[in-house]
């Protein structure tokens, strides 16, 4: 099957002028959002699961919490980050599993693999959702919906997984797009749209804003994505600081960060990734686990844009939307996971608040180079294997991009965690 690339570049040109004169056609990008993902996949290995209530857990199944709740367990109010042993209480009946990490990897290796036939470019923010920039679609397809349902059909087809997609002018409005109609939504927002079906929705709705949040806004008198549209953003800085203007921001569709494929690098200042759990967590596990994530998708960049950094960045957002920002900088440069995640998880025990829940976490690296003399020279005080874990790390990019990135990757096992 054709990519997405391959059809827009064999496109006559005279047809692509239909867009006029060389103006650039008006950003319109799409989020897909597997559908109770670990459950269904759960689901899907194990048929006589289907159609009753399961709950995966992040770190086992007798601790941490809630990764992934099925929707016939949603009914009784088991969600995303909810303590295991609450969802215990609230659906005893349900059948409670540990994650089985690699192979949801590898699903979401093949998933990626698909995005890529509809879409040059992909920017994939975790194992169930990702976001493709549409821009100019009808190209190829009738329409944007049309395109959708193509989608959705090739991956029922290839993986007998349903997804919900939102279609829209902003990353964060077809995140928002992709929840309004689940499971198995589609919904397309223009821009004379907007205020028809966005505003009347609840405020924490949009991406970004928690349940702390929410409360602040509420008490505000702010209770849909409308009323922080239409509120005064002097007001709302003054009350919530710089994520206050963001939020107004978001909600007013005034954001225009593009689709960012993984091998993107528009700035080479820093290399960085960063994400905003599903609920606030306070699990250790949990949280170590996503830093080792982190660092190793950020380790991958470096290698791919052979780049080494001396500076080590941890981004820690708490649930009030306290946002800490702390570094550390190296005395020579490096591209390996292993030293990212020490330096990253060492700034994180020293900052993190065990008593206090974590909404994002982020690790990026600067002070970039492009290759360095220093890695090339021995260093009487370094362990004698360092040499040779660049080598290894390498090797299992080299596997992971051929093969996919469930094929091979590291363990926590001195945390008792496999990401």
């Amino acid at each position: 099957m054709q990519t997405m690339h391959e059809r827009l570049t064999a496109f006559p040109s005279h047809q692509k002028k239909r867009f006029g004169n060389g103006e650039k056609p008006r950003q319109r990008i799409m989020h897909v959002d597997m559908d109770a993902f670990f459950a269904a996949l759960e689901q899907r290995a194990n048929p006589h699961l289907k159609g009753r209530p399961v709950v995966v857990g992040s770190t086992g199944i007798t601790r941490g919490v809630v990764s992934t709740a099925s929707y016939e367990t949603r009914v009784y109010g088991v969600r995303s980050g909810m303590p295991i042993a609450e969802a215990r209480q609230r659906c005893p009946q349900a059948v409670y599993l540990g994650v089985d990490g690699d192979h949801y990897v590898a699903v979401s290796a093949e998933l990626s693999r698909i995005f890529q036939e509809y879409s040059p470019r992909v920017e994939q923010v975790s194992v169930d959702e990702a976001f493709l920039d549409v821009t100019g679609c009808e190209r190829v397809f009738s329409s944007e919906e049309e395109l959708a349902r193509q989608l959705k059909n090739r991956i029922l087809e290839l993986l007998s997984l349903t997804c919900s997609v939102g279609i829209a002018p902003t990353k964060t409005l077809a995140k928002l797009a992709s929840s309004v109609f689940k499971p198995d939504g589609l919904t397309v927002i223009r821009d004379g749209d907007i205020e028809s079906v966005l505003y009347p929705l609840r405020v924490g709705n949009l991406w970004g804003i928690g349940p702390v949040a929410e409360v602040a806004l509420t008490q505000m008198g702010i209770r849909t994505i409308g009323d922080l549209a239409n509120a005064d953003l002097g007001l709302v800085k003054r009350r919530l600081g710089q994520n206050g203007e963001v939020m107004v921001r978001l909600a007013r569709g005034e954001d225009q960060t593009p689709v960012l494929p993984p091998n993107a690098q528009p700035d080479e200042k820093s290399v960085g990734h960063e994400r905003t759990l599903p609920a606030d967590v306070t699990d250790l596990a949990y949280l170590h686990a996503t830093l080792y994530h982190l660092a190793d998708l950020v380790s991958r960049r470096l290698r791919r844009n052979e780049f080494y950094g001396k500076t080590i960045v941890l981004k820690l957002r708490f649930s009030n939307f306290e946002t800490l920002t702390r570094r550390v900088t190296r005395d020579v440069p490096t591209d390996r996971q292993a030293d990212i995640f020490a330096q990253a998880l060492e700034l994180f025990e020293r900052h993190h608040d065990r008593h206090r829940a974590v909404r994002l976490l982020g690790i990026s690296v600067t002070q970039l180079v492009r290759g360095h003399h220093e890695l090339d020279q021995p260093d009487l005080f370094a362990h004698h294997t360092e040499g040779s874990q660049t080598k290894v790390d390498r090797v299992m990019d080299s596997i992971r991009d051929r093969y996919g990135e469930g094929i091979i990757r590291g363990a926590l096992s001195h945390l008792g965690v496999d990401y």
